[in-house]
């Protein structure tokens, strides 16, 4: 399609139009990125052709009927279905006036899915509003071939609390997914959030999540990568308020041959800010993986404590991982850390396990599971820590099947 076949394709009030058609402008002039640009560097995306798919212009016409009380579906990035309570709403974007932030980033692919996400989902928690079970977001890709731009906001009042659960899954098709996810929370709010990326094999996804975090607010958000051919989801924090505070986990475990990329960037805006990162992953046979990640103090936040620890096990020699941290402070009133390993499983637990009767081939599955079960017990919503972990340990064991 060319660009006017596209716009109308949308039903969209002229407003909206504009905003899609000032989208696709921009990414024409940022242009589809290259590994040579420093925040595309050791990707693989050189090897992504945008002309080997489709949008997908029509939503499934079958509900995967999640079985939960508090969702929402999307569909090849289609609202399809939602349940929810009266504390908060669920819309879509239909008018100039709704709380909506469509500034974007300078990137191809946010671009592509600020001018062709389908139904932008809008979720507003109100003030002061406690919602004690997770909200569930199911994204799925189902269409063959399909390009797909799913977009959620989430809005959070003053003094609000809620959990979110953000899944991604797919049919056995090949696939390319571009999902926007952004987080505004108020002053003394707590948001715990959860992602979760099961995809299959043949699905490439792009994904964004954006974090802005106000005064004396609480953000703790965790990332488990297991499925996908290659599955980037870059993430920025910022802190805006004083006193506000995020807690950033990832647990990843890749094999045959998949690539799972995390980018971070955790931005101390606000004075006496804390943030601490904790990502690990486990690579088997010709798996890959990227982290980079950037603690940003700026001028005007004394009094900030950020950390920052990427952690990666090889349990193959023909898996490849890079590992790199960043600091950017221009503030003395800081403390801040950062730590970086890739190493393969350590010789000591393995001789430690196997001189107390441990047979040999149980000692790699024994460490890696108590290496992986120290991020998920951290998880910030325990109701699904126990089904992340056996989802780590069914893959862990298939691998070794």
């Amino acid at each position: 399609m060319n660009q006017t076949e596209l716009l109308e394709s949308f039903k969209c009030e002229d407003w909206h139009r504009e905003i899609r058609e000032l989208a696709l402008a921009d990414a024409e002039k940022v242009k589809f990125p290259t590994g040579q640009a420093e925040k595309w560097k050791y990707s693989p995306i050189h090897k992504l052709s945008l002309d080997e798919f489709q949008m997908v212009a029509t939503p499934s016409s079958e509900s995967k009927n999640p079985s939960y009380s508090n969702f929402i579906e999307l569909v090849d990035g289609h609202l399809l279905s939602e349940a929810h309570s009266d504390k908060y709403e669920v819309t879509r974007l239909n008018h100039r006036n709704q709380p909506y932030d469509f500034n974007t980033p300078s990137d191809f692919f946010a671009q592509l899915n600020t001018a062709l996400s389908p139904d932008p989902v809008l979720v507003h928690i109100p003030k002061q509003t406690q919602i004690s079970k997770p909200i569930i977001i199911h994204n799925s890709a189902s269409a063959q071939s399909g390009m797909s731009f799913p977009k959620l906001h989430v809005h959070v009042g003053d003094a609000a609390s809620v959990q979110i659960v953000e899944i991604f899954e797919s049919d056995d098709v090949r696939a390319l997914s571009i999902p926007e996810t952004r987080i505004e929370i108020g002053s003394d709010a707590n948001v715990k959030y959860q992602q979760i990326q099961a995809n299959q094999s043949q699905v490439w996804q792009l994904g964004r999540l954006d974090i802005h975090v106000g005064k004396q607010s609480e953000f703790d958000g965790a990332t488990v990568g297991l499925g996908g051919d290659y599955s980037r989801m870059e993430t920025t924090c910022s802190l805006h308020g004083r006193g506000a505070s995020a807690t950033l986990s990832a647990i990843y475990l890749g094999d045959d041959e998949q690539t799972l990329d995390y980018r971070t960037y955790q931005e101390h805006i606000g004075k006496n800010t804390q943030s601490n990162l904790l990502f690990k992953g486990v690579l088997d046979d010709k798996a890959s993986s990227i982290y980079t990640g950037l603690i940003r103090v700026h001028k005007e936040a004394s009094g900030t404590n950020a950390y920052q620890t990427n952690r990666t096990i090889k349990l193959s020699e023909d898996t490849w991982a890079e590992s790199v941290p960043n600091l950017e402070i221009e503030n003395n009133d800081v403390r801040c850390s950062h730590a970086s390993t890739v190493s393969p499983v350590d010789d000591d637990q393995r001789f430690y396990l196997e001189s107390r009767g441990i047979p040999t081939e149980s000692v790699d599955r024994l460490i890696v599971q108590g290496f992986l079960n120290e991020v998920v017990q951290k998880l910030p919503i325990e109701s699904v820590n126990e089904s992340i972990l056996n989802m780590l340990l069914e893959k862990q064991q298939r691998g070794h099947s």
